[in-house]
């Protein structure tokens, strides 16, 4: 038993291993490209995997039809989900292509006040963002413009490529990584220092989600950019990065901070503040459907002992 399990560790060693070197020879092969050939290769990536992964694209148009209903025809959704899956192989070419000296050259930062404010306050700010465009471009230029800045991040399986795209990152950007397990700890010190940490908190959180409505339908939610705020008394900025016309263009959006929720009863407080956020990411996706990769994600899957009566009170 014991020489089986041995065996099987070397074989996924080997997997880990290999899969690692053709990522490897894929980001040089990559970065060998003319520029806009390498945009053009992702986005045919992209259209490719949208015919390959037909189980995610069913989930997609699904999730569409969840959130729109009737007021969204099937040719648009197909249009939406087409669109996604390009933007999803040129975002990938663009975490590998991407260089700091093309920050200034090619993202526009709105409303950047909202940041530089609130890291005045010394209380640390809460920057709240969705898996929305081209992010890993996005955490380039955080982690250029926000000093001390983290994000919270959950590490792959596989050690090899997981420490390789963490390098990748470093290059570019100085943004902490923050291990998603036992990541309250470093967090906290973070925001307690009067630094900023990133929260991507669009997902299903499962087991460990709030309920909270998301077009219409209760969603179970992250508690934790609430919880932190009603702690830390940090604020939470919202902010975003859209694909902006032009080739290679982009922008990032920072909106004014939410106001805090705090009554005094913390549960409630925490569901009526991630309300908040909720609210905000469905008037962001209502505004931009074709650049949320929440579509591909079960974002309305519910336990089976979860009860609807128990989601969000309507007030």
């Amino acid at each position: 038993m014991a020489a089986r399990c041995y065996q099987l560790l070397q074989l996924m060693e080997m997997k880990h291993f290999l899969e690692y070197i053709i990522l490897r020879l894929a980001c040089f092969t990559i970065k060998a490209l003319p520029v806009k050939f390498a945009i053009f290769l992702g986005k045919t990536m992209g259209f490719l995997a949208a015919r390959l992964l037909k189980s995610r694209v069913r989930l997609a148009s699904s999730n569409l039809n969840h959130a729109f209903g009737d007021s969204l025809a099937c040719r648009e959704r197909r249009q939406i989900i087409r669109r996604l899956f390009a933007l999803l192989g040129e975002s990938f070419i663009e975490s590998v292509i991407f260089t700091q000296e093309e920050i200034d050259e090619n993202v526009i930062i709105e409303n950047f006040r909202y940041v530089t404010d609130a890291l005045k306050s010394q209380k640390g700010i809460i920057i709240l963002a969705p898996h929305f465009g081209p992010w890993e471009v996005a955490s380039y230029v955080l982690g250029t413009r926000i000093p001390n800045a983290a994000t919270i991040y959950k590490p792959l399986k596989n050690e090899y490529v997981n420490n390789y795209l963490i390098a990748l990152r470093e290059k570019i950007s100085h943004l902490h990584l923050i291990p998603s397990k036992n990541a309250v700890r470093p967090v906290l010190e973070t925001l307690r220092k009067g630094n900023a940490v990133v929260i991507l908190f669009d997902q299903n959180a499962g087991k460990t989600g709030i309920p909270a409505t998301f077009f219409g339908k209760t969603a179970l939610t992250y508690p934790t950019p609430a919880a932190l705020a009603l702690q830390t008394g940090s604020l939470v900025v919202p902010g975003y990065i859209t694909k902006d016309d032009g080739f290679r263009r982009f922008r990032i959006v920072f909106e004014e901070p939410f106001p805090l929720i705090k009554s005094g009863n913390k549960k409630r407080d925490v569901i009526a503040n991630t309300q908040q956020y909720n609210d905000f990411l469905e008037k962001l996706v209502r505004k931009h459907p074709d650049q949320w990769f929440g579509w591909l994600h079960n974002r309305w899957k519910l336990p089976r002992s979860f009860r609807e009566e128990s989601a969000v009170p309507q007030s």
